[in-house]
């Protein structure tokens, strides 16, 4: 019986999408690391594992910049996980779907320390360009299905 994953190219994408999920609990632990620093919660059940935390009506602006940059994360890894997955399925070139999935997931790690630390423009840059590898295997993916 032949898995996907004896494909090279799905085995790829598999790895890649891994390290994606890899980002997004990074960045999560991130949220949950910089609200414990601040020592703010917005559930008050969050006092007890936050020694000297206090309950606020608003989340510390640090820890909604980083919320907003795993919303970010997990607004393009949705597309990628799904575009990714039907472009292997196109009998795509090794060569190119390494380019395109390890760009991805670099762009992405990228993107996330660009937004968390405020640098512009490289975080517009580095969403841009993560946008345009999606779309690239959207392009190929219609075109296969036509």
């Amino acid at each position: 019986m032949t898995t996907l994953l004896s494909q090279p190219v799905f085995a790829l994408y598999a790895l890649c999408s891994a390290l994606v999920i890899l980002i997004l609990y990074g960045i999560g632990f991130w949220t949950a690391k910089t609200r414990a620093e601040r020592k703010a919660v917005v559930n008050a059940e969050d006092v007890k594992v936050n020694n000297g935390a206090r309950v606020v009506d608003v989340e510390h602006p640090d820890v909604q910049r980083i919320k907003r940059a795993h919303m970010n994360a997990l607004e393009n890894a949705v597309p990628f996980f799904v575009i990714g997955f039907l472009y292997t399925q196109t009998s795509p070139s090794m060569t190119v779907a390494r380019a395109l999935f390890f760009s991805f997931v670099a762009i992405r790690l990228l993107h996330a320390v660009f937004y968390v630390t405020a640098k512009q423009p490289f975080r517009t840059a580095t969403f841009v360009v993560g946008a345009l590898i999606n779309l690239t295997m959207v392009v190929q993916v219609i075109r296969a299905a036509l």
